[in-house]
């Protein structure tokens, strides 16, 4: 029976979860991870924000003034979110930090205001500093961190040991690692081989080799409609 593992935070594995479902594919919700929002030091002459990230987007819960600046986001599902969330102009990457990269310097110019970048403490590459020695004034400030479960949940442990599972996603290497750490904590490093790992890229499968998988299947593209769309490869293969 196919059934995954989410160990997303509920606020990003529910809408996941109920995608999987509508796909005929169960799931199972065990947060192994939580952002934890840092305040905001004050802005000078923002010409646009720059996401990285869901949860650097929901640090800015409660500042309405920002959601007149422009926002320049890595992907579609950020730009949705920023969307409902009210900010009235947002441009959209398609996933990774060389296409936003791309997009701001299309867009933005170095003498019409700061770039601020917010993002969480761990993060790939370094876009302010690109954008730095293209010539604008560029800022990261740092507006969550990651809180890490110290253990294996009671109810996550169980179903591992009952071989419940039978795939996991993992959408980014920090929160990889922090899974791969918990399992070989727990001596569980043989119930792997009987599971596949669902990577956004490949960044996130170097992490996920730390374990010796059944398999480890890397998306096409770093997008959650990609990652679900696994599943309808794996329907058509077995046709």
């Amino acid at each position: 029976m196919t059934c995954v593992l989410l160990i997303r935070p509920l606020e990003d594995a529910l809408p996941l979860a109920k995608i999987l479902k509508s796909k005929g594919v169960e799931s199972l919700l065990h947060p192994l991870f939580e952002p934890r929002f840092l305040p905001l030091s004050p802005l000078k002459a923002p010409q646009a924000l720059i996401i990285t990230s869901k949860n650097a987007l929901r640090a800015l819960e409660g500042y309405e003034e920002l959601k007149e600046v422009p926002l320049y986001v890595v992907g579609d599902q950020t730009a949705r979110l920023a969307r409902e969330r009210g900010f009235l102009k947002v441009l959209s990457a398609s996933g990774t930090t060389q296409e936003l990269t791309k997009l701001i310097l299309d867009h933005a110019h170095p003498e019409k205001g700061v770039l601020y970048h917010f993002a969480g403490e761990i993060m790939k590459g370094n876009i302010v500093h690109e954008l730095r020695f293209r010539g604008f004034d560029a800022e990261r400030h740092i507006v969550y961190h990651i809180q890490e479960a110290e253990n294996l949940p009671e109810p996550l442990l169980l179903d591992l040991q009952n071989e419940k599972i039978s795939h996991v996603m993992f959408f980014s290497p920090h929160t990889t690692t922090i899974f791969v750490k918990l399992i070989i904590k727990n001596a569980l490093e043989k119930i792997a081989s009987r599971m596949t790992a669902l990577c956004l890229s490949q960044d996130v499968a170097g992490k996920a080799e730390f374990l010796d998988w059944k398999k480890i299947w890397v998306s096409p593209q770093p997008a959650t409609q990609n990652m679900t769309g696994y599943f309808d490869e794996e329907k058509q293969k077995n046709k």
